[in-house]
C-alpha cells in the first residue's frame, strides 16, 4: 500500500466496505454466468452511490481550507450534485448546485432532493453540461466577491483528488476477493465523466490485480473517454507517486450503449432494470447503471464476455433517477398485464 493514499484527508461519510455479492438468479438468466454486484448503491450516506468515495477527499480538502461552501454543477437529475449537497449539509456548509438549462417544469428525482437540501440552485439558461465548469467558475467568483469561501468541485468530481476515491475502492474490492477466493477476469461499470474507472485501473495496478475493466459509456465517445480516463489516470498516478503506470492499451470502453444521449433513457437499459429487478431485487437506474448493465448483456452475446468467467458488475447507484423517469419507463411495457381489477 502507498502511503501517500493513507496520508490524504478523509472524511468518513460513506459505510464501508459495501458489499461484493454473488447474484445467482441473473447470472443463470445469462447463461450460468459467475456474475456478482459490488453494491455502491450501498455506500449509505445521501441516497448512496458512487460520487460519495470521491466527496470523502473532496469535502475533506474544502474543510482543510475553510471553505463554508461546496458549489459544483451538472446536469439537474445529476446524482454528483444530489450528494454534494448532502455532503455540504452533513458538515454545516452551504450547497451551491449550477444546473444546466432552465428549471425544469417538474420537481422530482435528484432535483428534488437538492431542493429538500436546501441547496441554491443557479440554471446556467444553456442545455450543454459541457460548459459547466465555466459557469462553476463564474458564480464562484461572485460568492468570493460577496466575501465568501466557496471551494469549487468540478463536473461529476473530476480531478485527481476524486479518482483517489475509487483507488482506494479498488484496494476495498481487491480485499474482499482474497477473503471470498474468487478471481474475477473482468469488472464492468458505467462511466461518465470517468473518474470511477480512472481510480479503479490506478488502484488495480497498484494492487497488482490482473482484471480487465470494462467501462460502459452513457455521454462521450469512446475515443473520448479513453483520452479523458488516460489523462485521469496519469494525474492521479503523478498525485500519489506511483512508480506503476496504467498504460493506454489497458482502458477498455463500449459505446455503443448511449442511445439518444445522455439522460435519454434506452429500452434496452429498460430492459435491464427490469431484468435485475425481477431476479434478484435490486434496482438499477435508466441513465447510468441501466445502460450498462444492458451493455453487459450484450458483450455476453457478442462473445466478448464468455459466460465460463466471473464477471463483476459495479452498481454505482443513482435509484433516483427512476422517479425522474417514471413515465417512460411505465409506457415502455404494458403495465395492464400485471394489474387485476376486482
Amino acid at each position: 500500500m502507498n502511503n501517500t493514499l493513507l496520508l490524504r484527508p478523509q472524511l468518513e461519510l460513506a459505510k464501508l466496505p459495501t458489499p461484493l455479492d454473488r447474484v445467482e438468479n441473473l447470472g443463470k438468466s445469462l447463461g450460468n454466468l459467475d456474475l456478482w454486484f459490488k453494491r455502491d448503491d450501498l455506500t449509505g450516506f445521501g441516497l448512496g452511490g458512487n460520487k460519495v468515495r470521491s466527496l470523502e477527499y473532496l469535502a475533506a480538502d474544502a474543510m482543510k481550507l475553510n471553505s463554508n461552501i461546496l458549489i459544483t454543477g451538472g446536469s439537474p437529475g445529476s446524482n454528483h450534485v444530489r450528494t454534494t449537497m448532502a455532503a455540504a449539509a452533513h458538515l454545516g456548509l452551504r450547497g451551491v448546485a449550477v444546473l444546466s438549462g432552465n428549471q425544469p417544469s417538474k420537481t422530482n428525482g435528484n432535483l428534488l432532493l437538492d431542493h429538500i437540501l436546501d441547496a441554491q440552485l443557479v440554471f446556467t439558461g444553456n442545455p450543454d453540461r459541457s460548459n459547466i465548469d465555466n459557469y462553476i467558475v463564474e458564480e464562484a467568483e461572485r460568492l468570493r466577491g460577496k466575501g465568501e469561501n466557496p471551494y469549487m468541485i468540478r463536473r461529476g468530481g473530476v480531478s485527481s483528488l476524486g479518482c483517489i476515491g475509487y483507488v482506494s475502492a479498488a484496494v476495498e474490492i481487491c480485499s474482499q476477493l482474497k477473503n471470498l477466493n474468487l478471481s474475477p477476469e473482468i469488472l464492468v461499470c458505467a462511466t461518465g465523466c470517468g473518474v470511477t474507472q480512472a481510480g479503479l485501473l490506478v488502484g488495480f495496478k497498484l494492487m497488482g490485480l490482473n482484471c480487465r475493466l470494462y467501462g460502459i459509456t452513457v455521454s462521450r465517445t469512446r475515443d473520448e473517454c479513453i483520452s479523458h480516463i488516460e489523462q485521469l489516470v496519469n494525474e492521479t498516478e503523478d498525485a500519489l507517486g506511483l512508480d506503476s503506470r496504467v498504460t493506454s492499451d489497458e482502458i477498455f470502453v463500449f459505446d455503443e450503449y448511449i442511445g439518444e444521449g445522455y439522460s435519454v433513457p434506452t429500452s434496452e437499459g429498460i430492459d435491464a432494470i427490469r431484468l435485475v429487478a425481477r431476479t434478484e431485487g435490486i434496482f438499477l437506474d435508466p441513465i447510468y447503471t441501466g445502460k450498462a448493465f444492458s451493455g453487459l448483456t450484450d458483450l455476453i452475446k457478442k462473445g466478448f464476455i464468455d459466460t465460463d468467467k466471473t464477471v463483476i458488475f459495479l452498481h454505482t447507484g443513482g435509484s433516483p433517477s427512476i422517479f425522474s423517469n417514471s413515465t417512460i419507463i411505465s409506457n415502455s411495457n404494458n403495465l395492464s398485464d400485471y394489474v387485476i381489477d376486482k
